[in-house]
């Protein structure tokens, strides 16, 4: 089993961007949560990504822990708030759709990826992994997502953009914020108010002990 290595602000790290920019590093732990097209109501993100941008021209990365908290606390956390309110069709409610997407999170685990943990909302899914040496964080994203939205779509029998076409990431400094994601996986259904059957959560059988 690999260990984990965490962001290291001395070394490499890799920028890419589409709506969002994106950051990574080699076999560094990431954190990232993508969700599904109709989850957030545009109204919403409006003043939201006014504010975001305003506030990230003021603070380039890479981030001290003290401004990486600030930018969770103010612009993470309220995405997030919002994302557990249920907005849109809630799609991955059917343990069907939630089946594929696990399978394509697994589909290259230990390959391009290390899994540590997920769990699939009815409107977003959460995963915790660590990259591979010089795999593509953009192509890591694509793959789970094309793959899981041709499925869904054929299963539900429906045509269109199942997912928002970017994604929220970010790059584990240390052991406490690994330990702080797993948790928040563990606790994210309980938090929203789901009933079983509503989500689906995975996390590597030995990664307790690894923290």
């Amino acid at each position: 089993m690999n260990s984990l290595k965490f962001f290291q602000s001395a070394s490499d790290t890799f920028r890419t961007r589409h709506k969002l920019p994106h950051w990574q590093q080699s076999q560094c732990v990431c954190g990232m949560t993508f969700r599904l097209a109709d989850s957030l109501p545009q109204h919403l993100l409006n003043g939201w990504r006014e504010v975001r941008e305003s506030w990230l021209e003021h603070h380039p990365k890479p981030w001290t822990d003290k401004i990486e908290d600030e930018y969770h606390e103010r612009f993470t956390k309220q995405i997030q708030r919002w994302l557990d309110q249920g907005y849109g069709g809630c799609v991955l409610k059917e343990p069907e759709a939630a089946a594929i997407v696990s399978s394509k999170l697994h589909e290259r685990d230990g390959v391009d990826y290390v899994l540590w943990s997920y769990v699939i909302m009815p409107n977003h899914v959460h995963v915790l992994f660590s990259f591979k040496d010089g795999e593509d964080l953009p192509m890591i994203a694509q793959r789970w997502k094309g793959g899981s939205s041709r499925g869904i779509n054929a299963l539900l029998g429906r045509k269109g953009r199942l997912w928002q076409p970017d994604y929220f990431d970010r790059l584990v400094r240390n052991e406490a914020r690994f330990a702080m994601g797993l948790d928040y996986i563990v606790n994210n259904p309980l938090k929203a108010k789901l009933r079983a059957g509503e989500f689906l959560i995975w996390e590597r059988e030995e990664v307790r002990d690894m923290v």
